[in-house]
């Protein structure tokens, strides 16, 4: 379980997180909606422990332990992983080289592989010259050559990416993540025709300004867009 306390976080003096709380069970299945810029990716690079951040206050825990002192590496081998919104391109890397790295014989993963379509990316450059949806598949891949992983945060996982790519990423999702806790931010929705949310929140301007059920959510902001959400019935008081 991933819990987060009165987080509070500033970058040069400027507050970009402001008391943030969210707890997500284990298993649970959560979206974080928001328009660009308000927080969500930064509160998925300050949950990893990425540097430039100021945490002011609060704290995030892993199982009910703090991990603020822990590095990157540390809070991976604790069972985080993440995938940004947008993939790095490695020149020079292929996915079959981790796959070897990691000791994963193909006849082991190759199930996933067929259900991600990414058999002809094996022997190619990490993400080199692939369009959104490719690269979302070949992350996802690569986040579940680490065995230990209990919860995604995967990073707008529908941001520009077609309908295809979405079933598939989605279908993907629903075979391998039952025991897994995810926590997809996205801003525009499209997710939720194909893969089921248990929970959903709304960020804007670096706070958490109500939560509820996904569905219901989603088609408020639809109807009077993210604003309404600071005065609606699910706001966090």
């Amino acid at each position: 379980m991933i819990t987060i306390k009165n987080l509070t976080v500033e970058v040069e003096g400027k507050k970009i997180l402001e008391d943030i709380n969210l707890k997500i069970k284990n298993g649970e299945k959560a979206v974080l909606f928001g328009p660009n810029g308000c927080g969500k990716s930064t509160l998925f690079r300050v949950i990893m422990g990425m540097n430039s951040y100021n945490i002011v206050k609060g704290d995030i825990l892993i199982d009910g332990k703090s991990i603020l002192k822990k590095t990157i590496n540390q809070r991976v081998d604790l069972g985080i992983g993440y995938i940004a919104q947008k993939g790095v391109s490695i020149k020079g890397v292929k996915l079959e080289d981790l796959m070897e790295q990691y000791e994963i014989e193909y006849d082991d993963v190759k199930k996933k592989i067929d259900s991600l379509g990414i058999e002809e990316f094996l022997d190619r450059d990490i993400n080199y010259n692939l369009s959104g949806g490719e690269t979302k598949r070949l992350e996802l891949f690569t986040l579940s050559l680490l065995k230990n992983i209990s919860t995604y945060l995967l990073d707008e996982l529908d941001s520009g990416v077609d309908l295809e790519n979405i079933d598939r990423i989605s279908k993907y999702l629903k075979n391998t993540s039952k025991k897994k806790s995810l926590i997809i931010t996205t801003h525009t929705g499209s997710i939720l025709k194909e893969f089921k949310m248990d929970s959903a929140y709304v960020m804007l301007n670096g706070k958490i300004v109500c939560e509820g059920n996904p569905i219901e959510i989603w088609e408020c902001i639809k109807s009077g867009g993210y604003e309404k959400c600071v005065n609606c019935d699910r706001r966090k008081k």
